[in-house]
């Protein structure tokens, strides 16, 4: 694929997905206002336990159909391409039941361990749907993506954001307040909902798409799919797996740790709250843009190794860190200087301020990670990512346990093993990447002209919006005005410096 596709493909996804993030990002906040912290930890916590379930049901397929899709595709075998994704989906539905009925048969013991409670058993059974639903729609996903139709994920995507946005909040207006139980369970309620409606969008594009196909007869016996799949999936699966049972420990850890050095049940479940579903979800806000950029990368950079293009794999590459950077640094000196405005702003909730203002130095590296996941994930170095993460992971367990129960760090602890963790395991995917290829970096481009268009940001939001508080504007609304102006200074110098093309359309339009 040509680096036109490239750029093209992923600047697509990244419109979509800034907008499926903007309505996921709104929904985080406003569902926290409705159920309140407390309740906002028993979800954190109950979607731990959904991510384990998932990853284990999955496995890396998804990622594993995406390759090896395109891989297919390249070489115009539409067989493969219709064989891959058949053994991928039936692998894929009898992990999800099997793994399901272990809910089933172990829901209650699961609710006591973990929530302390055992009602909630309630929501773990409305994790079951979710699992199944969730699998299925990854390989059909992971299918288009391989073939480069990304509008039909990237809609089905827009549609269970809003289905899910419109339906959960609705209800939670119509009957607030509500007790933190069952704001708990209408939340994860909330997840199949959504997830049902994407499902029927993809599955009826499948069948219209499939219909257009001229399937050419190339046998490839089922033993070679399996093993076609295997070698990329079990790698991606254990990474993904040790990285929810972290967020798993997390959970259980975090909680009895806090309460260890003084703090009760409630409050520690509204901590751990405050930090998974408030704090986080602004910590990963730059995933709207690097989802995009990982989405397209793994499939592309397959392609281009397997044709040799090795030109196009470096260039697409500094692109995608270029374009990370880009949303990484303006919102990490955002968090830094702002914390506390944007926690009161949000939520209403000074605590979330004072965490914001800590863990803002790991939007950098949550960033990058993800970024360079993609990039070492494409380019076949799947045990490195998962090595490299099983560090970073230990590194946290073992902050949390050593460090959050004792008085002298309490939840510092949390954010020391938080930060160590990211900034390791973005040095060792750079060195990786380094090892296998040489990269022309233009520091100036892609790292001074964004620092100096953030602290054009930072100076123009915190003057603005001394001017217009100084002036009688309320002062949410002043911070509020300011940052969209601090956000087009931020742009348009990024613009004037040339960090972004002058013509970005002609580029990503092209002869396509």
């Amino acid at each position: 694929m040509k680096e036109r596709d490239f750029v093209q493909g992923s600047m697509i996804l990244l419109v979509i997905n800034f907008l499926v993030q903007t309505i996921d990002f709104i929904y985080d906040v406003m569902l926290s206002k409705f159920i309140g912290a407390e309740a906002m930890g028993l979800f954190q916590m109950a979607m731990s336990i959904l991510m384990v379930f998932l990853i284990v049901s999955t496995v890396g397929i998804p990622t594993a159909v995406s390759r090896l899709v395109a891989e297919y595709n390249s070489r115009k075998d539409s067989y493969g391409v219709d064989k891959t994704f058949k053994v991928a989906f039936v692998m894929t539905l009898i992990l999800s039941l099997i793994f399901s009925s272990i809910i089933v048969i172990y829901g209650e013991d699961i609710s006591i361990r973990v929530f302390k409670d055992e009602k909630m058993v309630l929501g773990l059974y409305l994790l079951i749907p979710a699992i199944i639903v969730i699998s299925i729609s990854s390989i059909i996903r992971g299918y288009y993506y391989g073939l480069k139709l990304v509008m039909i994920p990237s809609i089905s995507q827009i549609i269970e954001y809003v289905t899910r946005f419109v339906i959960i909040l609705g209800l939670l207006y119509y009957i607030y307040p509500v007790k933190p139980f069952y704001g708990a369970l209408i939340a994860l309620a909330g997840i199949s909902v959504g997830e049902i409606f994407d499902l029927i969008w993809l599955n009826f594009m499948l069948k219209t798409w499939k219909r257009k196909k001229i399937i050419k007869s190339n046998i490839i016996p089922l033993k070679v799919i399996v093993r076609q799949i295997i070698p990329i999936a079990i790698p991606l699966g254990l990474s993904n797996l040790l990285n929810v049972i972290l967020r798993f420990l997390n959970s259980l850890l975090m909680p009895q740790r806090l309460m260890k050095i003084g703090y009760s049940h409630t409050e520690a479940v509204a901590t751990f709250g405050r930090i998974t579903g408030m704090t986080m979800p602004l910590i990963t806000l730059p995933f709207m843009i690097t989802s995009a950029m990982v989405i397209n990368l793994v499939p592309n950079l397959s392609e281009q190794m397997a044709l040799k293009n090795y030109g196009d794999v470096k260039r697409n590459t500094l692109f995608s860190i270029k374009i990370t950077l880009m949303g990484a640094i303006p919102l990490t000196g955002l968090y830094v200087f702002f914390s506390e405005p944007l926690g009161f702003l949000l939520y209403r909730d000074l605590k979330v301020g004072k965490f914001l203002s800590i863990m803002a130095y790991g939007t950098l590296f949550m960033a990058l990670q993800h970024t360079l996941s993609g990039v070492l994930n494409g380019l076949k170095r799947h045990v490195a990512v998962t090595l490299h993460r099983i560090l970073g992971m230990l590194i946290q367990i073992l902050a949390i346990y050593y460090l959050v129960g004792n008085p002298r760090f309490g939840i510092n602890g949390f954010f020391l093993g938080f930060l160590t963790s990211g900034a390791t395991v973005v040095l060792l995917d750079v060195i990786t990447i380094r090892k296998m290829m040489k990269l022309k970096v233009d520091w100036l481009d892609i790292v001074i002209k964004p620092l100096l268009a953030t602290l054009i940001m930072i100076f123009v939001i915190h003057h603005g919006t001394n001017l217009l508080f100084g002036i009688g504007v309320n002062y949410s609304w002043a911070f509020l005005l300011s940052l969209v102006m601090g956000t087009l200074c931020y742009l348009l110098t990024l613009y004037v410096s040339k960090a972004i093309p002058k013509n970005p359309l002609r580029r990503l339009i092209g002869n396509n």
